[in-house]
């Protein structure tokens, strides 16, 4: 996985060079900087993807511990998901900073907005965190459908390229692309976080629907299922 300021120096070249992907420009904070354009969510990203990859692993690692000491089981993937949010609250905050040097605008205002995107992508992360460690005591090879199922959820997510690039003038079985498009619960997450820190403006009520919902449903679906199958777990490891 690349550090994300060596990431934002690729993606960045890569994009808006060799590809033309030019970022929108922010509404109404008129920054034009891909460099900005990306990181806004880019960092997000980059904690999905390592809380998501160390938590999968984090009851199997400790399979000794498991078997020798009782303790709840779902604080294994909860404390790797944590550890990899108290690295995204630095990075939001050096982030902060680089807006108000390079942009000359300040953000710091829109610090509470971000910091409730943050817990609510904390709570989704570590429901899809308490999923995928109890899947994968059972079957080992979650971890690796995981690793090849991020790339592309990636790229299905507006996080180096502007949301109406989707085309919305297409459509399938009567549903129009970007509808189809934004099922994704990332996408809201990402477009949220570019309102707050590119736009500088509050994100849409739509958005904070989409956002609250996936993380109710998700946080829910994943203790239950941890709840299911945790009784089991010290034989299988």
């Amino acid at each position: 996985m690349l550090n994300p300021l060596v990431a934002v120096v690729v993606y960045s070249a890569v994009f808006s060079v060799f590809l033309r992907i030019q970022p929108s420009t922010g509404d109404p904070s008129g920054i034009r900087s891909y460099a900005i354009f990306l990181l806004v969510t880019l960092l997000p990203w980059q904690f999905h993807v390592t809380s998501l990859t160390e938590a999968t692993r984090s009851i199997t690692a400790n399979g000794p511990l498991i078997t020798k000491i009782w303790f709840p089981r779902w604080v294994l993937p909860t404390s790797a998901v944590m550890a990899r949010f108290l690295t995204l609250l630095v990075e939001m905050s050096v982030l902060l900073v680089l807006i108000a040097l390079i942009e000359g605008h300040y953000a710091f205002a829109w610090i509470p907005v971000v910091l409730v995107l943050m817990a609510l992508q904390l709570l989704f992360t570590v429901g899809l965190a308490l999923m995928v460690s109890a899947a994968n005591v059972y079957f080992r090879d979650v971890q690796h459908f995981l690793g090849v199922a991020l790339a592309p959820w990636m790229f299905l997510t507006p996080i180096l390229y502007p949301l109406n690039m989707v085309p919305s003038d297409r459509d399938f079985l009567g549903i129009d692309y970007r509808t189809l498009y934004q099922l994704n619960p990332m996408v809201s997450w990402a477009k949220a976080y570019r309102n707050a820190l590119y736009d500088l403006r509050f994100p849409s009520a739509e958005r904070w629907l989409a956002i609250v919902t996936a993380t109710v449903v998700v946080l829910t679906l994943g203790a239950a299922l941890f709840s299911r199958l945790e009784p089991r777990m010290a034989e299988e490891v």
